[in-house]
């Protein structure tokens, strides 16, 4: 990967800046990035407001990652779209990189829909992602930091930190999530302080209810329901919350405490803790449910855990797959346990992405050998069809490692397609 941005830059000057002409919300971060974004989303819809939302990767196709008021792209847009920009890119003589040309593709979207807000997830780290090229954000969002893409972004936490800090920007209000280690939040704090951003700091929500949260502002009072799963979802839309609080204050929204409490409840997020019962799941691998969850390094898969072992189940019959170049020993070590059944598999090449690779199911299998049994699989149907025939009802069947090997079980029962 050959990070900088000045391709971009030069991509958007020849698409005469759109993203100069809607507010935008920018959010970095290594987990709750995506449930951040759809919460603020889904509430500036539910008040009133043309939203558009870039995500990345995406999850079925390539054009999920660019969605106009709550809906990905029709095919034909996204093809509109990445044809103009690679007649730029190719008169300009550019060399923008697919990554670039999928950002430059969103905003041409975004522009031609004439919207009032962006929400806007980084790519890759912060300070040199491509979403970065951006220059006057209304809001900067930064969630729970771990180590993740440490080949590219830093050794230390601390230097990932201060990658995914480089969204910040003179003037421009930042919120920060509550982060696990001290010396995280201390160097977000200084890299706001030093570029001059006047920054917030997440206070978690309490569950007040089962999936009915609490957070308290001066003189302001939120409750409100949330359909996702897991307590860092305490967090995650707290976070959320935060920032839109943030900008009602600041008068760019009009926003009511109902209107909050309805789009959030309304937010929905797909490959994160997600229960999957379809009927088909049933009838060709004889499994009548799944928990799906797309947890792809050692924090994502520490919170996984935490939320399996609260289900009290005798054992976890899990189908994994991995990314080449996680950290899959300390996943490993955070989800299995002795009396656990491991069906390790590939995911299929995401379109659109070629430097993706799916790890080996042999490594997967090495690392996971405290399990009580550790299966090789030739693909996701036979890890499938052994799940199903070893799952009994005090057991539960869990599908993580990989948004992309999520994926290939939406594509096999046509959800969200």
């Amino acid at each position: 990967m050959n990070f900088g941005l000045e391709r971009i830059h030069s991509l958007l000057e020849a698409l005469n800046r759109p993203d100069e002409r809607t507010q935008i919300v920018h959010v970095a971060g290594t987990n709750g990035k995506g449930s951040v974004c759809a919460y603020i989303s889904s509430v500036l819809r539910t008040c009133g407001y043309t939203v558009g939302r870039f995500n990345s990767p995406h999850l079925i196709e390539p054009r999920d990652s660019i969605n106009v008021n709550g809906h990905a792209i029709s095919q034909a847009l996204y093809d509109e779209a990445f044809a103009h920009v690679h007649q730029l890119n190719t008169q300009g003589a550019i060399g923008a990189s697919s990554f670039e040309c999928l950002v430059g593709a969103a905003f041409y979207v975004f522009d031609k829909a004439k919207l009032d807000f962006v929400v806007l997830e980084v790519g890759l780290g912060g300070l040199l992602d491509a979403t970065n090229a951006i220059r006057h954000p209304a809001m900067t969002v930064i969630t729970a930091i771990g180590l993740d893409h440490a080949h590219i972004l830093g050794h230390t936490i601390e230097e990932i930190a201060s990658a995914k800090a480089g969204i910040m920007k003179s003037g421009c209000p930042v919120v920060i999530a509550p982060q696990d280690t001290s010396s995280v939040l201390e160097t977000l704090t200084r890299h706001a302080e030093r570029t001059g951003s006047p920054y917030t700091l997440v206070q978690p929500s309490e569950f007040i209810q089962p999936n009915l949260c609490q957070l308290d502002f001066d003189q302001v009072h939120y409750t409100y329901p949330i359909r996702l799963m897991g307590d860092y979802q305490r967090m995650n839309s707290a976070t959320a919350v935060t920032a839109l609080d943030w900008m009602y204050r600041l008068k760019l929204i009009e926003m009511t405490p109902e209107q909050l409490a309805t789009g959030m409840q309304a937010t929905r997020w797909p490959g994160r803790l997600d229960w999957v019962n379809d009927p088909r799941l049933l009838d060709n691998y004889g499994l009548k449910q799944i928990l799906v969850d797309g947890a792809h390094n050692p924090p994502a898969t520490i919170a996984l855990r935490k939320y399996i072992d609260s289900l009290d189940r005798k054992r976890v019959v899990w189908i994994i797959g991995s990314t080449a170049g996680k950290d899959l020993h300390d996943m490993m070590k955070e989800l299995i346990r002795k009396e656990d059944v491991v069906y390790a598999v590939t995911f299929s090449q995401p379109a659109g992405m070629p430097w993706i690779k799916s790890s080996a199911p042999t490594d997967i299998a090495k690392e996971a050998h405290m399990a009580h049994s550790v299966e090789c699989c030739a693909g996701l149907d036979q890890a499938l069809a052994k799940a199903g025939s070893l799952c009994t009802v005090t057991d539960v069947a869990v599908l993580c490692g990989s948004l992309y090997l999520v994926a290939d079980l939406y594509r096999k029962l046509r959800i969200f397609s």
